[in-house]
């Protein structure tokens, strides 16, 4: 039994002390559709219009978005124009999040509380001369003690929209993708949600394709 304490007691330190960490995964969901005959050609010139209601399109998390969108778009062939009116595409921009479920859990988990007591040397603990022990580890756990606790998670949806449209306004391609989570953080999953769209401009789905995405480690 000590032997098993010394290791717990020593994994959670070592747990603790080396800083250990996941990287963060979402799970995305990724729909494409294309006009007939519409494909996306090299030097296509664009312009991005940002879509999204009560939002300022000087804001730095806007200006942070299109960077991510201009980036994806330069991958896949498209060019800025030197002119606004000589943009050949306009492609619209909308992204935000939506509350689409709310979940209570409830779990129960041992009462254990931890104390630490020290003996004199050589004193006898179970029939044996130990220099120190352990006092009360499991305090309250062999009694059958247990605590109840609930916690209520909130999920949402994150999403971007992708729509382009020529000059005459005819719709050409859209590409949607969402990804629903706990987290709130548009700054951090809207860029990888664009990101995540990049090969399927110009494509069309039969229908959503699933994906899971890795968020990329910052560069120290």
């Amino acid at each position: 039994m000590k032997h098993i304490l010394f290791t717990l007691l020593t994994s959670s330190a070592i747990l603790f002390t080396t800083g250990c960490s996941v990287t963060p995964k979402y799970r995305v969901s990724v729909d494409a559709i294309t006009a007939p005959n519409v494909s996306v050609k090299p030097n296509t010139s664009y312009l991005i219009e940002v879509v999204k209601k009560d939002t300022n399109k000087n804001s730095l998390a806007v200006q942070k978005f299109s960077k991510k969108l201009h980036e994806v778009l330069g991958n896949n062939g498209f060019v800025q124009p030197y002119a606004s009116h000589l943009a050949q595409q306009t492609i619209y921009f909308d992204y935000g999040l939506e509350k689409v479920n709310e979940v209570t859990e409830v779990y129960t988990e041992p009462n254990i509380s931890f104390s630490m007591g020290w003996g004199f040397p050589h004193e006898r603990h179970y029939g044996h001369n130990h220099p120190f022990f352990f006092n009360n580890f499991y305090n309250g756990f062999y009694g059958g003690s247990y605590n109840t606790y609930s916690k209520t998670r909130t999920y949402y949806n994150r999403y971007i929209t992708l729509l382009a449209k020529d000059q005459s306004s005819k719709e050409l391609w859209r590409v949607d993708v969402s990804s629903v989570g706990e987290s709130k953080n548009l700054r951090k999953i809207i860029p990888l949600l664009i990101e995540a769209s990049s090969p399927y401009i110009g494509k069309n789905t039969d229908e959503p394709v699933q994906l899971v995405i890795k968020e990329k480690s910052s560069k120290k």
